[in-house]
């Protein structure tokens, strides 16, 4: 009689099968985490590309001196405050009527991003010797990074503030430039674009600054930073927050907080002028109008806030000095007198 033994082809084929599908998605699986890998790699490495590229400033050589304008003047190196940079300017004594100098009041002039004490472009030297001549100390100074001041992180005033507030601390117990004109007796301060964001930072921290004038400054640098990175960087605007990420770890710099319109009412009642061109960010490479306006609306927000506003129309950017010329020095000549008070030293 014959006996039929058991198949073991069907269970040996099921096995095969379930074999062949672990296989295969062993193998997806391997692929999506390679894949992920290359992704965060890849995502990693271009944010890193962005927060080295964010501290990458371009030095602007000064052009002239004060000496070129006709003015006396002595070259000045001063300790950033915190962080001890020493930061290159010069001061430049005030002029009354009848030709006597003085150093009473002195305006801190703080340029914009990639220039210098200098800064053709927006007029510094000039706008310095207008109101030297109107009375007023000055002193001028490259950030870090700029000028001749050493190389430190860009943060778009963050830092920046430092340098302002070492000229504070300067004016109060550093070296004299000019010994028989003594001591400072007000501070006020001048800024435009960068210039202009930094002072609000630096004025909000520090009383002894009486009064600021701040042109074509932002509101908010992260907006900014959201449409210069990919426009200039020429990256998808979705690595913008992973280099913004970057930039803190690597260099300290939040750039999420540097934000002028969120201190600005704790200057009051420290009187405030804000300027800006009416066409300003035409070509949307710069600051937009409308950053006046918040800066102006969070400072009045102060209940005791003296605050100015001036939109002045046809200027483009930091170009207000150039279109309103003697106007424009005249305005704020009045404004720091106002703020500070006559110079009695030639009575």
């Amino acid at each position: 009689m014959l006996t039929q033994t058991p198949s073991s082809s069907a269970p040996a084929s099921v096995e095969d099968k379930s074999t062949r599908k672990g296989r295969i998605w062993r193998r997806v699986v391997a692929v999506l985490l390679t894949l992920s890998v290359l992704l965060m790699v890849g995502y990693s490495g271009v944010s890193f590309y962005i927060a080295t590229q964010l501290q990458v400033g371009h030095r602007t050589p000064i052009y002239a001196t004060p000496a070129s304008l006709g003015l006396q003047y002595k070259d000045v190196t001063f300790p950033s405050r915190y962080d001890n940079l020493q930061i290159k300017g010069w001061f430049i004594p005030g002029i009354l009527p009848n030709g006597q100098l003085t150093s009473q009041r002195t305006i801190l002039i703080v340029h914009g991003i990639d220039n210098n004490r200098a800064d053709p472009g927006a007029g510094l030297l000039n706008l310095s010797s207008d109101l030297a001549h109107q009375g007023f100390a000055i002193l001028a100074f490259d950030l870090r990074g700029n000028g001749e001041s050493p190389t430190a992180a860009r943060s778009f005033g963050l830092y920046e503030q430092r340098d302002v507030l070492g000229a504070v601390d300067f004016l109060h117990s550093g070296p004299l430039p000019y010994p028989q004109l003594g001591r400072t007796h007000a501070i006020a301060a001048w800024g435009d674009s960068l210039g202009g964001a930094t002072v609000i930072l630096a004025a909000a921290n520090e009383p002894a600054i009486k009064a600021i004038v701040s042109d074509s400054s932002f509101a908010d640098i992260l907006p900014r930073l959201e449409r210069d990175i990919p426009a200039q960087g020429h990256v998808p605007a979705m690595f913008t927050p992973g280099g913004l990420i970057a930039a803190q770890m690597l260099y300290g710099v939040d750039y999420y907080n540097i934000r002028p319109a969120s201190v600005i009412a704790s200057i009051a009642p420290r009187p405030i002028l804000l300027i800006h061109g009416a066409n300003d960010n035409k070509d949307h490479t710069t600051t937009p109008p409308a950053d006046m306006y918040v800066l102006a609306a969070s400072a009045l927000s102060a209940p005791n806030a003296n605050v100015q506003t001036w939109m002045v129309p046809g200027a483009t950017h930091v170009q207000a000095y150039h279109v309103e010329g003697q106007v424009y020095v005249d305005r704020i000549v009045a404004f720091y007198t106002a703020a500070l008070g006559p110079d009695n030293s030639g009575s």
